[in-house]
């Protein structure tokens, strides 16, 4: 449950400021949104299994390739990618074997300032029916997103203190004697290696707050790291 409301406090808070505006402006909703419009823009939610187990923490950015956008989906131990993403009367479907037996399905609107929203979020596995979304989707503009190169971070609710440096060396407080590395994909994603042990997770900004969310090889918990 912990978990959950980690992934609620992140896509509440940090759509508080277009709340604001719509409460005090009110403002048209412009529900129009293109495939072209989630280039400004990348996604995180938690994925449970067997309809309430662990979370799996999943980032999902995109890419254009000539005239195709492309998304790719990281997780801890994996990264799909799905080409030709579009999005049809404002519905993101993500279809990850082609085949219709494992999807995302995303209803997407869009502020007059251009900013996209998620409105609702499923998954379906044909395989495993009870999977689902844990509490929704967050998708946010790529300015609320920066790199973690050369930067340091505690963890809000531990003591453990992790760093990225600027060659792109890992340290980490769980391993104290060792050394890892790191590599960065989409704005602010990350992947990080120490004694055989994966550390996944993307930085994010709310106002003077900057914080990281992450998960590790084999822990199902998902924690949140403050700049340090």
């Amino acid at each position: 449950m912990k978990i959950l409301k980690l992934i609620s406090f992140l896509i509440l808070i940090l759509s508080l400021p277009a709340c604001n505006r719509e409460n005090n402006e009110p403002e048209t909703i412009n529900t129009n949104v293109s495939a072209e419009d989630l280039l400004g823009h990348q996604m995180y939610w938690a994925l449970q299994f067997d309809g309430g187990g662990d979370p799996y923490l999943r980032f999902m950015y995109f890419e254009k390739a000539g005239n195709t956008i492309n998304a790719t989906i990281d997780g801890v131990n994996n990264r799909r990618i799905v080409q030709n993403v579009k999005v049809e009367n404002n519905i993101l479907s993500i279809d990850l074997n082609n085949n219709g037996s494992v999807m995302y399905t995303f209803e997407l609107e869009k502020n007059n300032d251009g900013t996209v929203l998620v409105k609702s979020a499923k998954y379906y596995d044909i395989n495993h029916p009870n999977d689902k979304l844990g509490d929704g989707a967050g998708i946010l503009p790529l300015s609320k997103f920066s790199s973690v190169k050369g930067t340091t971070y505690k963890e809000v609710n531990g003591s453990t203190i992790i760093r990225f440096n600027a060659d792109n060396t890992f340290l980490s407080g769980q391993h104290p004697n060792s050394t890892g590395s790191y590599y960065e994909f989409g704005i602010g994603g990350f992947k990080a290696s120490i004694d055989n042990e994966t550390y996944f997770g993307f930085k994010m900004t709310d106002g003077e707050n900057i914080f990281i969310v992450l998960q590790y090889t084999g822990d199902y918990e998902i924690y949140s790291y403050q700049n340090y």
